[in-house]
């Protein structure tokens, strides 16, 4: 057996796949009876053994998920250390011989797990890559990532998984990690962890030997599935209770003072005053007026107020300050009037001269900005721009 086939035959011994001569476990997680269990993670040609091996499982909300194996060599000598890199050089010289083999296998496994569940499956998103690593000792890596499609069950707002993969087994020195996404919270797990963390669980070979049934990891979307953390929701919660606070005190003081004037005392007098009422029409009809006249007022001072500069495009501020300097306007007293670099203002100027709603021409060294209803007809060097 050559390494690139061996690699792949570890990779599929790892997810307990196929019937190569390294697998020794069936997709149940049972060994082979009146047979001897070898080491699943042995490329054999070269005798280099993974001392270490990492299968991380990220979960996602619609029951993908994104694996990860990674398998740890030792270098702590010269012929492991060469080993290694030998392999390293050959993925690296040919990868796609080395992800379609895995893939091939992965294929099949996958297969399987979706004639098991009765889930619609597919794997993809093959990809290799390897590694050195200084940990309390030099490692050198081989890794391995794939998107299973389907690998996890969602009802709801709730997510199973491990079914796909149930009974598998875990050598010595193996390691099963499974996480779920943010916004979601541990509902319950089978069998109990050898380790844990925020988001995930973990599961050791030597420690933990899966049975019927297991692994099973199922959590549930917080806060009925939005997606949105406690401390999230509270600042809502703490926002529109404020705004609502606001609300309500302004509401009581506006209509709390509606139709009252106050005495000089500053007490409220009341509309019931005689001279007040409607029939002596004098007074209402003064304030009627009055009132009236403050809102023509208001409308019309709003309605010729000038614009916000800010909320004028490039052009609009161009051919507003042209236009309050009667129409025409050096182009350099553009420049400095909205503090622009001469460049952008000549950008500008351009595109209004291209719509045709801006005119230039020389004057001297000068060039002078013109709308093209100016009073004076322009004669001299239209449309030159020395800035430009």
């Amino acid at each position: 057996m050559n390494v690139r086939a061996g690699v792949a035959i570890v990779v599929a011994a790892a997810l307990l796949c196929g019937s190569g001569p390294v697998v020794a476990v069936a997709a149940t997680g049972t060994t082979n009876a009146g047979q001897p269990q070898p080491s699943p993670f042995t490329l054999q040609q070269d005798q280099i053994d993974a001392d270490e091996v990492r299968m991380d499982v990220a979960l996602e909300p619609d029951g993908t998920a994104e694996w990860t194996l990674e398998f740890l060599v030792r270098l702590d000598d010269n012929e492991s250390t060469e080993a290694f890199e030998s392999l390293r050089a050959d993925i690296r010289d040919d990868p796609e011989n080395y992800t379609q083999s895995f893939a091939d296998r992965m294929n099949e496994t996958v297969s399987t797990a979706s004639n098991a569940t009765g889930r619609e499956m597919a794997a993809e998103e093959f990809r290799v890559s390897t590694a050195r690593q200084s940990l309390a000792r030099e490692y050198g890596v081989v890794r391995y990532e794939f998107r299973w499609d389907g690998f996890a069950a969602v009802e709801g707002d709730e997510i199973r998984a491990g079914d796909a993969v149930e009974g598998i087994y875990l050598d010595d020195g193996t390691r099963l990690l499974l996480e779920w996404p943010d916004g979601y919270e541990r509902t319950s797990v089978t069998p109990d962890p050898d380790d844990e963390r925020e988001n995930a669980v973990i599961w050791r070979g030597g420690e933990t030997d899966f049975v019927s049934g297991e692994p099973r990891v199922v959590v549930t979307a917080a806060d009925g599935g939005t997606g949105l953390s406690t401390t999230m929701l509270a600042g809502i919660v703490a926002i529109v209770a404020v705004l609502g606070a606001g609300g309500a005190w302004w509401y009581r003081n506006r209509t709390s003072g509606a139709g009252q004037t106050t005495d000089g005392d500053g007490a409220p007098e009341s509309n019931t005053d005689p001279e007040r009422t409607p029939e002596s029409g004098s007074g209402s009809a003064t304030a009627s007026t009055s009132a009236s006249s403050t809102a023509d007022e208001s409308a019309g001072s709003s309605a010729t107020a000038a614009p916000d500069p800010a909320l004028l495009t490039n052009e609009e501020q161009v051919l507003r300050l042209v236009e309050d300097n009667g129409g025409r306007m050096k182009q350099q007293a553009v420049v400095e009037e909205l503090d622009w670099t001469d460049a952008k203002t000549s950008k500008v100027v351009s595109a209004l001269r291209d719509e045709g709603d801006l005119e230039s021409f020389r004057l001297g060294r000068e060039n002078v900005l013109s709308l093209p209803d100016a009073d004076e007809p322009i004669t001299t060097n239209a449309g030159s721009d020395e800035n430009e």
